[in-house]
């Protein structure tokens, strides 16, 4: 009587869950995958003392090769990672808000580290925009495919007062954009950057308070949808 394949998994086992199988994909290090690039970028330095040898050209052909099946496998495996976390996050329903302010990226999944990003946006401490993002993983790489909506916030920190701009893509690439609308805009209501140093303004009638900018912002980051908490108004430049 043969023996029963080792190999085969037990059809009577519990499964594990799902979320537990995306976290543990998501954890698969590139570490080894680094030392091997590192490993061949540095003894491709030593190929080149040995340049008159027979096989100096086959070696280079093979070595180029190797570096770009080992790169491309690396950003494979980034992107398993990446899409690893979404999947177990969408399986938890979590969400990740991500934050832009001063170039700098920062991400938060619970309540309170939500609100603080919002704090950091409201009075991100330098001129110029700040982003939110709300995805199933972090938007770290801002030259990957990432979320599709995007919330970009600049603020008067002194006096409490700032705008948004909402803009969204649909499946075919076209952009939708919306500012915050202030039915009643205060007259001195200053007519603000779309960033540090643009010539654009965006109208006096999108200033609204912090606190109407916080509920929103609030909002967003819990929904990733357009917040109700404020009107909108269809995306328009000039100091009017």
């Amino acid at each position: 009587m043969s023996n029963p394949a080792q190999d085969e998994p037990d059809p009577h086992a519990p499964l594990e869950p799902p979320a537990v199988i995306f976290a543990r994909l998501a954890e698969v290090g590139v570490d080894n995958i680094d030392k091997l690039i590192e490993d061949t970028r540095s003894i491709y330095e030593d190929l080149n003392k040995v340049l008159g040898h027979p096989y100096w050209g086959d070696l280079v052909f093979h070595q180029g090769a190797a570096m770009k099946a080992l790169n491309e496998a690396r950003l494979g495996l980034e992107g398993l990672r990446a899409e690893a976390t979404g999947a177990r996050n969408t399986e938890l329903g979590v969400t990740v808000t991500t934050a832009v302010v001063g170039g700098e990226r920062f991400y938060a999944t619970s309540e309170d580290d939500k609100a603080e990003l919002v704090d950091k946006v409201l009075r991100p401490g330098s001129a110029g925009a700040c982003h939110l993002y709300v995805w199933d993983r972090p938007h770290a790489d801002p030259e990957a495919p990432g979320p599709y909506v995007q919330l970009r916030v600049v603020t008067d920190a002194d006096d409490e007062v700032g705008v948004l701009n909402f803009t969204e893509e649909d499946d075919e690439g076209e952009l939708t954009s919306w500012h915050t609308c202030n039915p009643e805009p205060a007259p001195d209501a200053p007519a603000l950057p779309f960033d540090a140093g643009s010539t654009l303004k965006f109208p006096r009638n999108a200033v609204l308070p912090f606190r109407e900018l916080r509920a929103a912002l609030d909002e967003f980051t819990k929904s990733g949808e357009r917040p109700e908490a404020v009107t909108w108004q269809p995306a328009r430049w000039g100091d009017i």
